[in-house]
C-alpha cells in the first residue's frame, strides 16, 4: 500500500478546507478499489468505525459513506422479472416490517415499515410503470394482505405460492394426527413415538433397519396415521412434477383424497389449498421459491441482533441493503 502524507488547510473567513495538490498523482487522489473492499468488510464485520477510521487515515464519515454507498443510502433498488415478499419483526412480538427480494439477482429490493395491505401497495404503486410492467412472478406464503396488494397492482395472475409453506400446512396437520394418536397411548410409547417424528417423511434408503421395522409397526396399528403420512408424502413428490396439465389433475384428486378423510386436520389441509389452488399450481410453470427470501430474512434479524436493535429506519435500511446480496 502507498500512502501520500498531504496537508490540508482551513480559511479563517469562509472555513473552506482544501487539500494540498501534489504535482505528481495529481489535483486528486484516488483511492484504490482494494482499499475500498477492506474497509467495507473489515467494518461490516464488526470492527469499529473509529478504530477502521484511526488504520487507514480515513474519517469516520469517509468509513461509514463507503460501507453503506453500495445500498445506494438506502434507496431502492429496481423491480425485476421475479420478486419475493415476506415480513420480519422489527422487535421481537412487536411491529412488522416488508422485505422485497429479486430472486434473479439474489439481493433485497426495499425494506419499508408495515405489513398490510395499504402499506405494500403503497409502496408498489409508488414505483414507476415500466418497473411495475417489468414483474412477472410474485412469490409469497399464504398472507392474506400480501395477496390482496399484489393482486391490486399486479393482478391475479403472478401469484406463486411458496411450496415450504404448503408442505408446512401438510406437515402441522400430521403433528395434530400425532399428538391425537399418542393421548391413546401409554407414557412410554407415546415418548417411542415421539422419537419417530422426524422420520416419518423420510425415504426408506435415509433410515436403518430398526427405524424401518419401528415405522412399518405404527403404521400398521394405525390407519389414520399411515393415511395422513401417505397423503403428505404424495403432495411432497407432487412438486416434483414439469407439465401444467397433470400436475393440476393430480392436485385435484389429492384434495379430494383430502376432503373425503374421516380426519379433521387432512379436511382443514383440503380447504386451504382448495383456496389457494391457481397460486399452487403456478408453481409447476415458474419453479420459484421463497427459500431465498427467508434467508434473507434470517440475515435481518442477524443484523439487529447484532446491533442491538435499530431504533433509526434509516440506518436500518442502508445496513440491510449493504449487508445482504451483491452489491
Amino acid at each position: 500500500m502507498l500512502w501520500l502524507h498531504m496537508r490540508r488547510f482551513q480559511c479563517a473567513d469562509c472555513r473552506h478546507r482544501p487539500w494540498e495538490t501534489s504535482e505528481t498523482f495529481g489535483a486528486q487522489v484516488q483511492w484504490t478499489e482494494r482499499l475500498y473492499s477492506r474497509v467495507r468488510e473489515e467494518f461490516l464485520q464488526g470492527c469499529p468505525c473509529r478504530e477502521l477510521a484511526r488504520r487507514y487515515g480515513l474519517s469516520k464519515r469517509t468509513v461509514f459513506r463507503w460501507t453503506f454507498e453500495r445500498s445506494r443510502g438506502g434507496r431502492p433498488r429496481k423491480l425485476g422479472r421475479a420478486i419475493g415478499i415476506d415480513e420480519y419483526a422489527r422487535r421481537k412480538g412487536h411491529r412488522s416490517n416488508t422485505v422485497i427480494v429479486d430472486l434473479d439477482k439474489g439481493q433485497p429490493i426495499a425494506t419499508f415499515k408495515g405489513r398490510g395491505a395499504d402499506e405494500v401497495m403503497a409502496w408498489f404503486t409508488s414505483r414507476p410503470q415500466d418497473e411495475r410492467d417489468r414483474v412477472e412472478v410474485v412469490v409469497l406464503d399464504m398472507s392474506k394482505p400480501f395477496f390482496a396488494a399484489v393482486k391490486a397492482v399486479f393482478g391475479d395472475k403472478v401469484h406463486v405460492i411458496d411450496r415450504f409453506h404448503v408442505v408446512q400446512q401438510a406437515v402441522s396437520a400430521l403433528d395434530a394426527v400425532l399428538r391425537s394418536v399418542q393421548k391413546q397411548l401409554d407414557q412410554a410409547e407415546a415418548k417411542d413415538l415421539k422419537k419417530l417424528r422426524k422420520r416419518w417423511l423420510k425415504s426408506a434408503d435415509q433410515l436403518n433397519v430398526d427405524e424401518l421395522i419401528a415405522r412399518y409397526e405404527w403404521r400398521r396399528r394405525f390407519p389414520e396415521l399411515r393415511e395422513m403420512i401417505d397423503w403428505v408424502q404424495d403432495l411432497r413428490r407432487w412438486f416434483d412434477r414439469k407439465y401444467d396439465k397433470p400436475a393440476r389433475e393430480a392436485l385435484l384428486k389429492l384434495i379430494e383424497r383430502a376432503s373425503q378423510s374421516a380426519q379433521e386436520p387432512l379436511q382443514r389441509v383440503a380447504g386451504t389449498l382448495s383456496r389457494w389452488f391457481e397460486p399452487i399450481v403456478r408453481y409447476i410453470r415458474h419453479r420459484y421459491t421463497n427459500g431465498m427470501t427467508e434467508g434473507f430474512n434470517n440475515k435481518i434479524k442477524l443484523i439487529q441482533r447484532m446491533a442491538y436493535g435499530l431504533r433509526n429506519e434509516h440506518n436500518r435500511r442502508k445496513r440491510i441493503l449493504a449487508w445482504c446480496g451483491a452489491p
